[in-house]
């Protein structure tokens, strides 16, 4: 909203924001069997991100985090060249990171589950969904990054990473998620289809 302000000169009044929601993984499964799989993730010992090439999604940060946490495994799903990618930037010969590919929704709700803490450290989003899919999903504690959005979305339910002084630490004393059911309270497609026939209807009268 703020961005379309700024560059296009809309007033903020004539913004209306239709939010994302997550109970699209209330119908999904966990599929357990990712973790015979990959018998390197223990539950509830490894960190677990989602990713790709994109430089927004910031894939190197999870990777200098792990680095500097050599004793805790990193998971990270996601297609393209990722392991490619942590060779191009000198990263590649970390034990503790494993790759894990594409996974299937089932497996994306086991790993969150049970993953010690869900790690998102874009540096340019709209909403951020995955963070908020996580929280649904039962995940102990979400680090975001530090922007105004994920400040919006997520409030005091995640930790923050200031990626201008932060290039790759996770800190572990940071409490639990507050807050959840309240979090997630606050999204449904229920409201943002609300939402959308409000604006449509104010549209057309």
């Amino acid at each position: 909203k703020s961005e379309i302000t700024k560059y296009y000169g809309v007033k903020p009044e004539r913004i209306s924001v239709v939010y994302n929601a997550w109970q699209q993984m209330q119908r999904i499964a966990p599929d357990e069997r990712i973790f015979a799989k990959v018998p390197q993730l223990r539950r509830g010992q490894y960190y677990f991100s989602m990713a790709n090439l994109l430089k927004n999604k910031n894939f190197p940060w999870v990777l200098r985090a792990a680095r500097n946490k050599p004793d805790t495994v990193f998971a990270i799903a996601g297609g393209g060249s990722l392991a490619a990618e942590a060779k191009r930037l000198g990263l590649a010969d970390l034990p503790n990171v494993v790759y894990l590919g594409y996974v299937s929704d089932g497996e994306a709700k086991a790993l969150m589950h049970h993953c010690k803490a869900f790690l998102f450290p874009t540096l340019y989003e709209g909403f951020g969904i995955p963070p908020l899919e996580a929280v649904a999903c039962g995940a102990p504690r979400i680090y975001v990054s530090d922007t105004p959005c994920m400040r919006e979305v997520y409030g005091d339910c995640a930790g923050y990473i200031d990626l201008k002084t932060n290039h790759g630490y996770v800190d572990d004393v940071t409490p639990p998620k507050r807050d959840a059911a309240e979090l997630l309270a606050r999204y449904s497609w229920h409201k943002s289809a609300q939402a959308l026939l409000d604006v449509l209807t104010q549209t057309a009268n």
